[in-house]
């Protein structure tokens, strides 16, 4: 049996993990926190949303950052690489954290993604207008987006293997791309055609990158898993340069079935495009529908953890055969111990949540043991 969980699945596929800035650049870290508190006080919760609120800021020592070495041979960063930490006014650019962030993954011999170029949330707000507060045109907003994708190209092109370069562009309502009413500004600024632009900047800006394009829910939802082939088919047939679909897999512990999460995965496949697992965990919650009563804080037995510790192994035991069959090529977890899982409080405030494979104090759970010994 071998001791680091990457080796257990190189004949497969790369296996990673989400890292949160507070692991390498503790201080940005705070500030961040600080600027999203703000953020989150000026933004009301959709209606039956529980009020939010946020917890101390965690204090060290962190047994994150080894077990990140030890086990992962591909990692992301979990915010400090969105646009709107990146780029949040005009003319200013963080490379800070970006920095740190590429420089820990380099000492840990570790391949890099990048998350991600172009997203709805966690925007550069500032590019939408002009000085004097108007809407920008069309032009200058093409202009912008193009310009910092290829700022950010040429600073760490050359580092990355993997760029989620539009996130989370399916409606989940109407399965086409999102609009206003779905809280995206893109469709509406840019036109139909800015999905396909931005990918062909992309190309240009990271030619060695494969080339992503991620959501959730592709897995659940029947509806929207066809409107992404349908959007992903009709690049292809237009000569646009996407490669891989990401699946983020935010799941629970019963939905979705594991047939569903194969029939994804081959159906993407049978485009002829890759498919990677981008940002998954395993939630001991069912789905949290607004207006209707959650689920209270449950006992973390070893019941459960044995339970959850099976799902994993299920869904493993798919991804080895997709993996076999040419299509999955990596597989990221959001997050490393349950300590940091960003499912704490969120979507109810008040109740941590167990997804992960290390427990809040960094010991290996059940999950991981049957892992590495899948």
């Amino acid at each position: 049996m071998k001791n680091r969980l990457f080796e257990t699945y190189k004949d497969y596929f790369r296996l990673g993990a989400a890292v949160s800035g507070i692991f390498y650049d503790y201080e940005g870290f705070l500030e961040k926190r600080q600027k999203f508190i703000e953020f989150m006080k000026k933004n009301p919760r959709p209606v039956g949303m529980p009020e939010w609120k946020m917890e101390e800021p965690p204090k060290g020592p962190f047994l994150d950052s080894e077990i990140l070495k030890q086990h992962f041979n591909i990692v992301v960063a979990e915010n400090d690489t969105k646009p709107g930490n990146m780029n949040p006014a005009e003319g200013v650019y963080n490379f800070e954290s970006a920095d740190k962030f590429i420089k820990m993954a380099k000492e840990n011999g570790q391949d890099i993604r990048w998350h991600t170029l172009l997203w709805h949330s966690q925007a550069a707000e500032w590019m939408f207008k002009n000085p004097d507060g108007t809407d920008v045109s069309k032009e200058v907003l093409e202009e912008r987006v193009k310009n910092y994708i290829f700022t950010i190209g040429k600073r760490y092109s050359k580092d990355i293997c993997s760029v989620d370069v539009v996130n989370e562009c399916i409606s989940d309502k109407k399965f086409t791309l999102r609009d206003e009413e779905d809280h995206s500004k893109w469709l509406k600024f840019m036109g139909p055609d800015y999905v396909d632009k931005v990918f062909r900047w992309a190309k240009e800006a990271f030619p060695n990158s494969s080339l992503v394009i991620n959501d959730y829910n592709l897995e659940t939802i029947p509806g929207k898993r066809e409107g992404m082939y349908n959007l992903v088919k009709g690049m292809l047939e237009r000569g646009v340069p996407v490669d891989t679909v990401g699946l983020q897999m935010h799941i629970n512990m019963e939905n979705p079935p594991v047939s569903e999460i194969e029939k994804t995965i081959e159906l993407y496949g049978s485009l002829g495009l890759n498919v990677i697992v981008t940002e998954m965990d395993v939630s001991v919650y069912k789905d949290f529908q607004p207006g209707k009563e959650s689920e209270s804080r449950k006992e973390y037995t070893p019941e459960l953890m044995e339970k959850q510790a099976q799902r994993y192994a299920e869904i493993f035991e798919c991804f080895k055969k997709e993996a076999k069959a040419g299509i999955l090529k990596d597989v990221i977890l959001w997050g490393i111990t349950d300590r940091f899982s960003w499912k704490n409080n969120f979507p109810v405030p008040g109740r941590t949540d167990a997804p992960l494979l290390f427990d809040t104090e960094g010991k290996p759970k059940p999950a991981f043991n049957k892992l590495l010994k899948l």
